[in-house]
This record gives structure tokens, sequence and C-alpha cells, in this order.
């Protein structure tokens, strides 16, 4: 199996798929490839940059919620420093009288609902010169009523949270949380917001206002949007001061870690991942510091957003950017197929022609309208092909059915169509023409030469018969001669001279019938080198035919690698075949003849030979009765013994004679038939028109 074949055969065990839809279906592989690797990269991109975006934004969230902490903090400390300063115009006014504004004032702040408690605390003589144990105001709501506590318990606040760091720091120093227990039984959680009170740079006391932790959780916070954000607020002890998703949770600790609240109570903004247990979600909560100018204040706000929730619009645009990618891929697709469809509509029509060639059905018209380009040009180079196989199929078979019919002059009609591998093709079928016709007119030659050798071979054997029958008569009258010379010795004289004349006829006839034999074995010898020749041109004729037969061997060999493409050839190398065997035929025909004439040639030359010996035994004996016939005439004595001599050669004579009778018969009979042998040759060769 050839290569060609078996590509063919590999290929052909794969399942068929048409390039309409393998052009789409790869176009639209590679769209998808490009798309997934884009929407990834995209998405990539885009989770990074929406996560950045949205961190950011978490911060700004988180700074704008500790701006309303500060702002809050901020007032409540404006509004206990204000506090703080009435305090010493009151002084001005007499104990009695400022102790009346210094109520008012804290009812009036109790009552506006900023603050849940007032209390002013002062050192011993601080404010009132007759107040060493100290002096404290504490007014703050008992139910529906507004109470005021008037105490002298420096002993007692000094060392409070809510006055012994005032006093130290001179500045604004806000409480830890702490639980109050209100007239009902119910427990709040306060903070207090405790301002120095300064005369003259010299602390004197400390004006606080306490807050209620449920204040903190109420301010107006925002959540950017996000509807699982909550923020808490925590101290410096990891302690809830306010908790937006948990309001129960106000007073209790932070689950945050103390890593975490140290790193943002040194003034670090940060985003950490933790898990809500409130929404039970994976979250994303930024650690902000909450500080307040000119004040102790040292919380940590956290804002707390799931990660779903943060991403969600980034999902949300994957998702749109997939299905655009989609519906981008299904429509490249439809469009793909749809083009790849009309630009491959042509090869259907291609592949009719590519067909028809490799089936040798060249005689079919294509009326297709094909486009001006590639595929265009591949349906030119086919039709021309398809032509060019049709010129030289016809021309072949044209060329062969008259080499089949004898006619070796015709040549092809188109050799310039002949190309590439056909040319050899066309050389060999050139070659075969040649050869078969030299061959055949050599054979003509051949036979004309032994027609014409055959019949001066017929000729020289009729002059010898009837030489032959000369001499047999003479030998009869010689006899008859020998006869009466016996009876009459008497007229030995006489008949001797009478003898010799006939013995000078007999030795005449002898030499021309010698001379004629000469020439008959000249004959015999050109009839047989002539038939030599016949044997060699036979034998090449016999050499051409098998190397025919091998070539349309080979050509049906590679008719049949060629599959359905070389079944027409094949027909053509099966012509040829049949052509080189009865060539062969006829080559073995005519050799069988002409060894049948070259045996009769040999049998005529020895004849012949015989014959020759013969004339030349005769023409001596002749010498000899000469000879006698003259010594008859000079010595009639020894008359007796010459006739008994010559009674013996006559006797010789007669056989001789009777035998070259016998070989000019036939040498006529020999003669006869390589004459009719050379005019079947002739007519073998004549149907063949030679160049």
């Amino acid at each position: 199996m050839s290569n060609s074949e078996k590509k063919i055969k590999k290929s052909g065990s794969r399942p068929y798929v048409s390039l309409a839809v393998r052009i789409p279906a790869i176009i639209a592989a590679a769209v998808f490839a490009v798309v997934a690797i884009i929407c990834i990269a995209f998405g990539i991109m885009t989770f990074r940059n929406v996560g950045n975006m949205a961190k950011d934004q978490f911060r700004n969230i988180a700074g704008q919620n500790v701006l309303t902490v500060q702002k809050y903090m901020n007032g409540m400390n404006i509004y206990a420093d204000a506090l703080g300063s009435s305090v010493l115009n009151y002084e001005k006014l007499g104990r009695e009288a400022g102790e009346d504004a210094i109520v008012s004032a804290l009812k009036e702040a109790v009552s506006s609902g900023k603050i849940f408690s007032a209390y002013f605390a002062f050192e011993p003589n601080g404010l009132f010169a007759d107040t060493p144990e100290g002096l404290s105001y504490y007014v703050y709501p008992s139910g529906s009523d507004i109470k005021t506590d008037i105490l002298f318990d420096y002993a007692t606040y000094s060392g409070e949270d809510y006055y012994a760091p005032t006093k130290a720091t001179q500045k604004t120093h806000i409480t830890a949380p702490y639980a109050y227990e209100l007239t009902d039984g119910s427990t709040v959680y306060l903070i207090t917001l405790s301002t120095p009170i300064l005369r003259d740079g010299q602390f004197i006391g400390v004006a606080n206002c306490d807050m209620l932790l449920d204040t903190l959780g109420t301010l107006e916070y925002t959540n950017g949007g996000y509807d699982s954000t909550y923020l808490t607020l925590s101290d410096s002890d990891n302690t809830f001061i306010a908790n937006t998703g948990n309001p129960k949770a106000v007073g209790e600790k932070a689950g945050f870690s103390n890593d975490n609240t140290v790193k943002a109570l040194k003034g670090e903004t940060f985003i950490a991942s933790v898990h809500d247990h409130i929404g039970d979600a994976d979250s994303f909560v930024i650690f902000t510091p909450v500080t307040l100018e000119d004040s102790d204040l040292s919380w940590v706000l956290t804002n707390i957003v799931h990660k779903s929730e943060l991403y969600r619009d980034l999902y949300r645009s994957l998702v749109i950017v997939g299905i655009i990618g989609i519906l981008g891929i299904v429509f490249l697709a439809f469009m793909a197929a749809f083009i790849v469809r009309r630009a491959l509509a042509p090869i259907k029509p291609l592949m009719g022609i590519a067909e028809d060639v490799g089936a040798f059905k060249l005689h079919t018209e294509h009326n297709t309208d094909y486009p001006n380009d590639e595929l265009g040009a591949l349906a030119k180079i086919f039709l021309k092909m398809e032509d060019n196989l049709r010129l030289i199929i016809q021309d072949m078979d044209h060329v062969l059915a008259d080499m089949a019919q004898g006619d070796f002059t015709k040549t092809s009609s188109c050799p310039d169509r002949y190309v590439g591998d056909m040319r050899s093709t066309l050389e060999s079928i050139n070659k075969i023409r040649s050869i078969l016709g030299n061959s055949l007119k050599e054979i003509n030659a051949s036979a004309a030469k032994v027609a014409t050798n055959s019949s001066q071979i017929s000729d020289g054997a009729q002059a010898l018969a009837q030489g032959a029958t000369e001499q047999a008569g003479s030998v009869q009258e010689l006899s008859a001669t020998i006869s009466d010379v016996n009876q009459e010795v008497k007229g030995n004289a006489s008949n001797a001279e009478k003898a010799s004349e006939i013995a000078m006829k007999t030795q005449e006839a002898i030499k021309l019938s010698n001379e004629e034999m000469h020439k008959l074995t000249d004959s015999m010898d050109a009839i047989e080198e002539a038939s030599n020749k016949i044997q060699d041109v036979i034998s090449i004729i016999d050499n051409i035919a098998f190397q025919t037969n091998i070539l349309s061997l080979n050509a049906a060999i590679e008719a049949a690698r060629a599959g359905q493409a070389g079944k027409g050839f094949a027909v053509v190398a099966d012509e040829v075949g049949n052509l080189a065997k009865r060539s062969q035929e006829a080559a073995q025909s005519t050799s069988d003849l002409i060894q049948m004439v070259t045996e009769a040639v040999n049998n005529g030359k020895a004849i012949t030979d015989d014959t020759a010996e013969a004339l030349k035994t005769v023409s001596g004996y002749a010498e000899e009765t000469n000879t006698m016939i003259k010594q008859i005439s000079e010595a009639s004595v020894k008359q007796a013994d010459s006739l008994n001599q010559i009674s013996i050669g006559i006797n010789q004579i007669s056989e001789v004679v009777q035998n070259n009778s016998s070989t000019s018969q036939e040498s006529a009979a020999a003669s006869i038939e390589l004459a009719n042998e050379a005019n079947r040759l002739n007519e073998l060769v004549e149907p063949f028109k030679l160049p």
C-alpha cells in the first residue's frame, strides 16, 4: 500500500466534519477562550480595583462615622466646658445665689436631654471659701423628676475616675463605661465627660456631663448603602461603648483581639477579615481610632460589612460581563457560521470536480460561478487538470488504437499537454511505437530478401532437374553405344570418335551442371544468412514484446496504486499488455516458420553440396572417358579392358545422375516451400503501416 493510500485510509477512519461547522466551532472556541481570558483578567483586575475601591469607600464610611462620634463628643465637651465656665460667673453672685444658679443651669442641661446627668465638683474651698471638705452638685433624673444632690464629699470623689485624671492632666477626661441602676430597677450604661474648671490657670474643680451609651448608638451614622454594615465603639479595655448591630452588647467585652485594639489605639487605620457572628457571614472590619482634641479620649470605632454585600456589585458586574460575553460568543458563532457557509459554498461543487477527476469522469460539464479568490483559483486549476487529462487520455487512446490496427505512423496530436510525470508516459508510448515499427520494417525487408532468394533457388533447382534429365539421356545413349561397341568391334574406331564427341558434350554438360550447382550453393548460403538475420529480428521482436508486457504490468500496478484515479489508465495498460502478448505470439509464429525455412535451407544446402560433389566426380569420369576414347582410337588392342572400365563408369554415372535427379526434385520442392513461407511472412507484415 502506498503512502498516499495509507494517509487516505487513516484520514477516512476519522469522522467527517464539514468546514462550515469546524471553522465556526474553532472561531467560537477561540473567541470563547479569548473572552474567558478577558473575563478572568477583567474579573481579577475588577475584583482588585473594586475591592480596593470598596475598601476605600469603607474607610470613608468609617471616617465619616468617626467624625460623627468626634462631633458629638466635641459638642459634649464644649457643652461641659461652657457649664464649667459659667460657674465662675455664678461665683460672683455669692454662695446662695450662685448655688441656685448652678443648680438651675445643671437642671436645664439635664432637662434638655443632651445629657443624662450633670455634676460639678470642686477642690476644698475652691469655689466658695467655706467649703473645706469640698463641694459637689449632682443633678440627675429620678423617675419623672430631676433631683439634685449637694454634698461635701471631697474625700469620696477626689480619687474617682471622673475627677482625679482631669485634675492631674487639666484636660478633658472620658471615663470608662459603667453601669447605673435607675430608680425603677433597670440598669443603663453611662460614660462621664469630665472637663476641668480653671481660674486664672488654677484647677478648682470639674464640670461633668454623664451621657447614656445608648445615645452613641443612635447617632446618625452612615452605612454607605450597605444593609449588613454596623459599627461598634470600644475603649482601651476592649469594652463595647456602642454596638449598632447588637445594642445589648454595650458594656460587654468586645470579641476583637487585643492586638488589633492596641494597633488601632496607636492611631493606625486598617482592615481585617473576621467572621461576623451576628450575621453569620465572612466580613471585613475596619479599625479606626477615635480621638478628641485636648482630651484623653482613646476609643476604637469598628465598621463591619459582609464581604458578599461588599462585592455584590462586583459579582453582579462579572455576571453581566459573563452574560454579555456568552451572548457575544453566540452572536459571533452565528455570524461566523453564516459568513463561513457563504465563503465555503463553492467547496461542494469543487469537491464534485475533484471526485469526477478522481473517477476519470472527464466529460461532465461544470457551470458553477466561482468567486475571484483562492477557491476560484483552485477551481480553475481543477478544471484545467480535468481538461488536460481528458485530452491526454483521448490522445493515448487514438495512438494506441492506431497501433493496435497496425498503423505505426501516427504520433501524439498534443505532446505539449504531457507535462510532469505524464511526459515519461508519452516517451514510453513513442518508444514502443518506434521499436515495433522499426522491427516490423526490418522483418518486411528480410521477408522480401527471402522471397527473392527462394525464387533464385527455385530457378536453380529447375535448371538442375533439367540438367539431370539431359544427363540421364546421355548415359542411356552411352550405354547403347557401349553395347554396339561390344557387338561391333570392327566399328570401334568410328564409334570411338563418336564416343569422344559424346564425351566432350558430356563434359561440357557436366561443367555447366557444376556451375549451376555452385550458383545453387551460393543461393543456399544466402538463404541461410537471411534466415539467421530473420531469426535475430524475431528475437528482437520477442524482447520488445517482453519489455512491453513488463511496461504494461508496471502501468497496471501504478494504476492500482492510484485507486479510482488510475482506473482509466489501468484499461490502457491492459490494452498495451494485450498488444504485447499478440506481438509475442506473432513473433513466436514467425520464429517457428523461419526455423522450418532454416531447416529446409540446411537440407537443401546438404543436398546441393552432395550434388556438387557428384558433379565433380562425374566431371572427372568424363575426362577419363575422353582419355579412354582417345586411347581406343590409338590402341584398339586394349579395347576390351577399356570397355569394361567404361561399363563400370557408366553405372556410376547412372547412379550419380539418379541422385542428381532426386536431389534436384527435393531442392525444387524446398525452394517452393520457402517461397510460400516468404509470401506468408509478407502477408503478415503487409497490414502494418510502417514509418
